[in-house]
């Protein structure tokens, strides 16, 4: 029974699809993730896209600095959830 419950979470949060990261104006970026069910929670969505993003500012050797987040939840006829993430890479700042 444990495993069934396990194996319904594991898909119902694992129904996401990413546009990848778009260079998006100058110096900055965007991520849009969205639930492939109306089951996946918008706020999922959001934690996704700032794992994504924090995993390609450290490649380049900096942080997230969020320039703007939008989200919505699914809509009866009018959609599935989604979430957009505008940001850029900074420095991290050090305390001197």
């Amino acid at each position: 029974m444990k495993s069934l419950i396990l194996i319904s979470c594991l898909a119902l949060t694992g129904c996401t699809s990413s546009s990848g990261v778009i260079p998006d104006g100058a110096d900055s970026y965007r991520i849009a993730h969205t639930g492939d069910t109306g089951f996946t929670n918008s706020n999922t969505l959001q934690k996704n896209a700032y794992k994504e993003a924090t995993v390609f500012c450290a490649r380049k050797g900096k942080v997230v600095q969020t320039i703007d987040m939008e989200s919505k939840q699914s809509r009866p006829f009018g959609g599935w959830p989604e979430a957009s993430l505008l940001f850029k890479c900074v420095e991290r700042k050090t305390d001197t």
